[in-house]
């Protein structure tokens, strides 16, 4: 059930950057040719790349999308290799629940203060600041999955399957 929801966010991930090339596409040509720029492209691009960074996190773990060392694991047979990943995947859910927390009270706190962005739109900041705890609470069961996929993994599972995922909108 998880892969499914991170391969939704992936997608929804997908088309927000799509929709911020429109949008700054849109502003080149409303600042060059029309002379005219807009006082929203920047400021909700901005926001919409922080949306989708977020969001993709689950998926990029999911296929095994992550920036990995691998000098060590290549030395090590399977099950030194899935020990390893198990506790990579354990030291990324403790990061997750530590951002998802701090996440938390900072979009709380911002709603209790009533914070917004400085600039001429006055965007509220738990908009862009929701994105955070939203994403590490999916990057969190993502991971959780993967940990359960691993212990489940059978000892002479040398190399994980690589998952077959189509992206296309």
């Amino acid at each position: 059930m998880i892969d499914v929801i991170s391969d939704q966010f992936a997608r929804i991930a997908a088309a927000l950057f799509f929709l911020i090339g429109l949008i700054i596409s849109f502003e080149v040509v409303a600042r060059y040719v029309f002379l005219s720029p807009t006082s929203w492209a920047e400021e909700g691009a901005r926001l919409l790349q922080l949306w989708a960074t977020y969001l993709a996190m689950g998926y990029v773990l999911r296929v095994d999308g992550l920036i990995r060392i691998t000098v060590l694991t290549g030395a090590i047979g399977p099950a030194g290799r899935r020990l390893l990943e198990i506790l990579a995947l354990v030291w990324i859910l403790v990061f997750c629940c530590f951002a998802f927390w701090l996440g938390l009270e900072v979009v709380i706190e911002s709603i209790q203060k009533g914070r917004a962005t400085a600039t001429m739109n006055q965007v509220p900041k738990f908009w862009t600041e929701t994105a955070i705890p939203a994403g590490f609470f999916v990057l969190a069961l993502q991971t959780l999955a993967q940990i359960w996929r691993q212990i489940r993994a059978r000892p002479d599972d040398s190399e994980p399957a690589e998952p077959a995922v189509d992206m296309t909108l």
